[in-house]
């Protein structure tokens, strides 16, 4: 099945930039815009508006960023892009911190099932600790008192590189382990485990195990098979071949 087709232009024009994603997605058969948002450097950093993605999260909203062919928290816990004002700038060459104002009507968010329907504050900050140590903590608050943490750290030592992450929210608590091995300049194998802890009543905690592996036919041609389990007690599993081709 052909997933998805996304092509993004990007505008460079100095001091003002500006990005434009298109999505087709055959699951729902119509097109839409993905990001679309205009950029100028100012202020010794760059102010950002329009349609953007969140600034927080480890993984990548979507290929080609990711590992693997699945998301490690699913689709329904990933923020869809919003309208949104961002200033991001570099503190030193080790820091950045990036803030943003985001409007209401975010279709869910990493760490909440349910959708924010309320302006959003978000904050980020990441730091480069050296020796391939990288560390970094986010914030989104609305105006209702509902708060998200996201911080993970991230640590690459020749071939290998490993990721720890939480996401606090206000029903669920998400953990992640991630480790990737690239054992050839075209090809590595990843292991992944996330956990979600249920702070509601009667709620089950969910661990999945995925097991994915990439293959770079040729630079533009990446192959991906991914098994992973559903987290549940009937040891439900999924096995998945993915092409990606970029241009």
């Amino acid at each position: 099945d052909l997933n998805e087709v996304e092509i993004s232009f990007l505008f460079d024009m100095g001091a003002v930039s500006a990005q434009v994603d298109t999505e087709y997605a055959t699951a729902t058969g119509s097109g839409q815009l993905d990001q679309a948002f205009i950029s100028y450097d100012v202020f010794g950093g760059t102010l950002s508006a329009g349609l953007m993605d969140s600034q927080l999260g480890f993984e990548a909203f979507e290929a080609p960023g990711l590992y693997t062919n699945s998301l490690a928290y699913g689709e329904t816990k990933q923020a869809d892009a919003a309208q949104t004002v961002n200033f991001t700038m570099q503190l030193d060459e080790a820091s950045s911190l990036g803030v943003s104002l985001i409007d209401g009507g975010v279709n869910g968010f990493i760490g909440d099932l349910a959708a924010n329907k309320d302006t959003m504050l978000e904050i980020a900050y990441g730091r480069d600790l050296g020796n391939g140590l990288g560390a970094f903590a986010g914030m989104s608050s609305d105006a209702d008192g509902n708060d998200l943490i996201n911080a993970y750290v991230t640590y690459e030592t020749g071939a290998l590189t490993f990721a720890a992450e939480i996401n606090d929210g206000e029903t669920t608590t998400d953990y992640l382990l991630l480790a990737n091995y690239a054992y050839a300049d075209n090809a590595s194998v990843t292991v992944r485990y996330t956990t979600e802890e249920a702070e509601l009543p009667n709620g089950d905690d969910q661990d999945i195990i995925t097991i994915a592996h990439q293959l770079a036919l040729a630079d533009n041609l990446c192959l991906t098979t991914e098994l992973s389990d559903d987290g549940s007690a009937n040891d439900q599993y999924s096995f998945s071949v993915g092409a990606l081709f970029t241009f």
